[in-house]
């Protein structure tokens, strides 16, 4: 009689960070992160990062799917996807799938991009865990 309607549309997390902060930060869901100030320490997240023209990040490693950078940041960066605004000052190795870099931007450092065989051994491995995760009667139906 009653239907819950179910919202496919996934909520959207904001956070925004404008005071000083030193230590370890880990989001292990998605969201949207801001840092506008001081940062010293480790930073991992998932979603997209963005390091504000004011911010000072000082990190040993900084992990994120999306990182995009306005401001100075000294430390290593990993990623999927990394943009440099003209503003950005970067000093630290990356490793990166895409680079952007927009004219004014300074990165001092070794960069690493991904090659399609790394692309390809990481799909092929995903696929794999989630196989072995399903019950095997899943996994007959889906090889039928």
């Amino acid at each position: 009689m009653f239907k819950k309607k179910v919202n496919s549309k996934i909520e959207e997390k904001f956070v925004d960070i404008e005071a000083g902060m030193v230590g370890n930060v880990k989001f292990g869901d998605p969201l949207n992160l801001r840092i506008n100030a001081n940062f010293e320490g480790k930073l991992e997240t998932r979603g997209t990062l963005i390091i504000g023209e004011k911010a000072d990040v000082k990190a040993k490693i900084i992990k994120g799917d999306n990182i995009s950078i306005q401001g100075k940041v000294e430390g290593d960066i990993i990623c999927n996807r990394l943009e440099l605004s003209p503003s950005a000052r970067v000093i630290g190795n990356i490793k990166v799938s895409t680079l952007v870099i927009n004219e004014g931007a300074v990165l001092k450092g070794d960069c690493q991009m991904s090659i399609e065989e790394e692309k390809a051994k990481h799909k092929e491995s995903t696929l794999k865990k989630k196989i072995e995760e399903k019950p095997p009667e899943e996994v007959k139906k889906e090889e039928a």
